[in-house]
């Protein structure tokens, strides 16, 4: 049996929900097929506290959806609300609301989006290098082949691009292989000292760091059910925890996890990074990415038996004390989280999948500030904006070397990590047209270490929505899209492609500085969109604009300030007594008004521009064409960066 759609995206994860809501919008007629019962990956699972250290650097589909959840909150209990107070501007979350939010932004868009659940992939068919067809079997075993004009694999794992045959990396880089600093082998305390220990050597492996279950945890008695102790308990795994505590590392059940608040006096409980002994479990997870169905079950399985069993080991072991163990007590699961899979998070946490060999490869050094500049290095394809701290959880369980304060490969770059351009080459994967893969991204295990988060995921699959419409409107593959075209429709749609701090990314004229960072007009996070403009930059700014799409027949700007309109008799004048030009244009370094309205008249009159320039706050509403005064009015930055990127997109639309 064969059904088609025109975009077929595998995985309702956050990056699959963003893919699928984008290319609906657009009008194609979209399948969002998830393996499993369960959407929204880690967001509805109990990854209620948003991975994200800089939320104004979110945009498009994100920011959409923080803006659903504080008015969620806001409706239910009032803006004065302790809910309100805790869901931190929509950043922290129940899972169950996330769960209902994201089903709501699907429904909204049924009308071309088709919501297909426990569909898990069987094999993919390839023709002459285009990805043309998959084959899932539905739940009851009966296997359906869906053909599709564009694919989007949003999955964790990155199980449809590995079933197209495209190329792909597991394990870790050496600190020799892409020059990370901090690649491969490294034993780092996560305290505040971050102090590189003994033993790291930076040799590459084949080891992925460890996974776990976010646990939604919660202290109020009239919702919490009590812990249990797992089919299959062993102790063994928890009893190094009696020694941490009588050396006084661990003192409670809350430096065996880090458990955070989100809403209504629910947790988001995660790993604790100071914590030898925590929810991770290092090196049991090799087998998963590779594995078949039968073998990620069971490692699904052993890590929800590890993690029921330190629930219960925390609180009823008489290896710890007795007031010890009361403390741990208190917490129990949600009552009405997960009512269906026994009050436990349905999602393993995938930290880190396969990573695709796509036409661009994100390491480390693309998230810290490049040598000499005053932000991360600047990419010219640029699709989203990313924002949180390089990491890495551990992959190997205690050992001597880590004495008893770091578990090899946990990293944390925190403090070198800047705000970075994610490039659209990243989801491009190699040899196989027709597929793009927004998760499972050409990185370097470094560079996924940021990339990882949800809100990051989520853009990078909205950005592959609408590459996908544009490949399939243009006729052309999703490899050669213009890449200035996808970015003049992402920044309409409120995508972020670079970030400053000081300018507005939701205005005209924000979203042309965002344009003009991406091409690498700044060197900075700060764009001065109110500094008066010079004309050595707006120079610059002409020639790098006709090196871009739709930029080659601007002219430049006038040499002199003092061209007159024909008819106005230049005489008696005597130039050759006049200063020169480089000493004059030293003494009057700022772009009149006159001139740009004289530069832009040109662009309207010659090239059918229809630019207007209208009169800044402040200035008079007439451009005197006498004024030869360079400092008579001049021109704000952000205004010369709107004008000029407002003929670019005329041009090339």
């Amino acid at each position: 049996m064969t059904s088609h759609c025109e975009v077929f995206v595998y995985g309702a994860t956050p990056g699959g929900i963003g893919a699928a809501i984008a290319a609906a919008r657009k009008g194609r007629r979209v399948v969002l097929a998830e393996p499993t019962g369960h959407i929204g990956g880690l967001m509805t699972s109990g990854l209620g506290r948003t991975d994200i250290d800089w939320p104004e650097a979110s945009g498009a589909i994100y920011r959409e959806f923080l803006q659903k959840v504080l008015a969620y909150y806001t409706d239910r209990y009032g803006a004065d609300s302790q809910q309100v107070k805790d869901c931190h501007g929509g950043m922290f979350f129940e899972p169950s609301i996330a769960s209902r939010l994201f089903t709501g932004m699907l429904e909204a868009e049924k009308a071309n989006l088709t919501l297909l659940t426990g569909r898990l992939l069987k094999q993919a068919s390839i023709d002459h290098g285009r990805l043309v067809a998959v084959d899932v079997a539905e739940p009851a075993g009966k296997v359906v082949r869906w053909s599709a004009d564009a694919f989007i694999d949003a999955s964790y794992e990155g199980d449809l691009a590995a079933a197209a045959g495209v190329p792909y990396l597991t394990g870790r880089e050496s600190r020799d292989d892409w020059n990370e600093e901090y690649a491969g082998k490294l034993y780092m305390n996560f305290d505040r000292t971050k102090k590189v220990l003994p033993g790291s050597t930076g040799e590459g492996d084949h080891r992925i760091q460890a996974y776990n279950y976010r646990l939604c945890l919660t202290d109020v008695p009239e919702n919490r059910v009590a812990c249990y102790k797992p089919e299959v308990y062993q102790r063994k795994d928890y009893t190094s925890l009696a020694g941490d505590v009588e050396a006084g590392r661990v003192k409670s059940i809350r430096d065996v996890l880090n458990i955070l608040p989100v809403p209504n006096g629910k947790t988001d409980a995660n790993n604790h990074h100071y914590c030898m002994c925590s929810s991770d479990l290092p090196e049991e997870n090799q087998e998963y990415l590779d594995g078949d169905e039968t073998v990620r079950q069971r490692i699904r399985t052993r890590q929800r038996h590890y993690l029921e069993g330190l629930l219960w080991f925390l609180q009823n072991d008489e290896l710890l004390p007795q007031a010890f163990r009361q403390e741990a007590l208190q917490f129990g699961y949600a009552a009405d989280e997960f009512a269906g899979n026994g009050n436990f998070p349905p999602q393993l946490y995938v930290r880190e999948g396969r990573r695709i060999c796509g036409e661009y490869m994100f390491t480390e050094n693309d998230a810290r500030l490049a040598p000499g500049l005053g932000r991360t290095p600047v990419h010219g394809d640029s699709v989203v904006v990313g924002s949180y701290a390089i990491d890495s959880h551990a992959t190997r369980k205690r050992e001597p070397e880590g004495e008893n304060v770091a578990l090899e490969g946990f990293l944390g770059l925190g403090w070198i990590t800047e705000i970075y351009q994610v490039p659209y080459g990243v989801m491009v994967p190699q040899q196989v047209d027709g597929l793009l893969v927004p998760v499972a991204v050409s990185a370097t295990h470094m560079g996924l270490g940021t990339i990882r988060m949800e809100p990051c995921w989520m853009q990078l699959g909205f950005a592959a929505g609408v590459a996908a419409d544009m490949s399939l409107s243009l006729g052309i593959p999703e490899r050669k899209l213009p890449i200035d075209l996808l970015q003049d429709r992402l920044l309409e749609e409120g995508q972020m492609i670079t970030f400053f701090r000081d300018a507005d990314p939701l205005t005209e004229e924000g979203s042309a500085l965002q344009y003009w960072g991406a091409k690498g007009l700044f060197d900075s996070y700060e764009a001065q969109p109110d500094q008066p403009v010079s004309v050595a930059f707006a120079s610059r700014m002409l020639d790098l604009a006709r090196l871009l799409p739709g930029g080659r027949s601007l002219p430049a700007l006038p040499a002199s300030a003092a061209v007159l309109p024909a008819g106005m008799d230049m005489g008696p004048r005597l130039p050759i007594t006049e200063p020169a030009p480089a000493e004059y244009w030293q003494a009057h370094p700022l772009l009149p008004r006159p001139m740009l309205a004289s530069w832009v008249e040109t662009l309207n009159s010659r090239l059918s521009a229809g630019i207007s320039i209208q009169p800044e706050a402040g200035q008079s509403p007439g451009f005197p064409a006498d004024s030869v005064d360079a400092g008579s009015e001049t021109v704000r930055r952000g205004e010369l960066c709107r004008i000029v990127y407002q003929f670019l997109k005329k041009t090339r639309s």
